[in-house]
């Protein structure tokens, strides 16, 4: 997502970022950091392709919600940012309706490595968030699963005293505030525009064919 953000909406200072040998994501965030939380009232739903979980709906599409005269493209990158850390909180309570209230999120792949992107994913599930030692969970896993498959590995209860971390995000308590009462709002929107989402991804399909 952050890729498109990178190549549609900021092309000249990715050039630049090149040019000084800066990674052009490093000034994405750094632009998105001088917005407040929630982007002021700005909303971005991810659904470019359409959406798996929880909403199973291959026609939603993207969208920026509440554009105004006072936003600027740094708060539509924030507001990407956003975007994708709410619509994962959206999941969380199917997860938790099985496992109970969590207390930690453990936050792992390539935008793990942003402490921009770690704090607003704390302030959003306004929950701890810790950084394992291994950003590459999914590999690091399979390796635990293989040694354990081998007899190498007596129970997977062992893997604990192996991830270890680098970083630890707390919430902000005003983030998370901002957060919380935008949820509802970024939830309410995908389910009530299901009849317009299927009228424009009829009309895209038209145009393109």
């Amino acid at each position: 997502m952050l890729r498109w953000v990178r190549d549609e909406f900021a092309a000249a200072e990715t050039e630049t970022a090149k040019r000084l040998g800066i990674d052009p994501y490093d000034v994405l965030t750094h632009m998105a950091e001088r917005v407040p939380a929630g982007s002021a009232g700005l909303l971005f739903h991810p659904y470019l392709a359409g959406e798996r979980a929880p909403l199973w709906n291959a026609d939603l599409r993207g969208s920026f919600f509440g554009l105004a005269m006072h936003h600027r493209k740094e708060h539509m990158i924030r507001a990407v940012l956003e975007g994708v850390l709410m619509n994962l909180h959206t999941i969380l309570p199917a997860l938790e309706a099985v496992i109970g209230r969590t207390q930690v999120v453990k936050a792992t792949g390539g935008f793990a490595r942003s402490p921009m992107w770690r704090q607003i994913l704390a302030d959003v599930f306004d929950r701890e968030v810790v950084v394992p030692e291994s950003i590459e969970s999914s590999c690091f896993g399979a390796a635990m699963l293989g040694l354990f498959a081998l007899g190498e590995m007596k129970s997977l209860d062992e893997v604990a005293a192996l991830v270890g971390s680098t970083h630890r995000h707390r919430p902000d308590a005003k983030a998370a505030a901002v957060y919380a009462r935008l949820a509802p709002i970024f939830a309410a929107l995908p389910r009530q525009l299901e009849e317009q989402y299927r009228a424009i991804t009829a009309f895209q399909r038209d145009s393109v064919s």
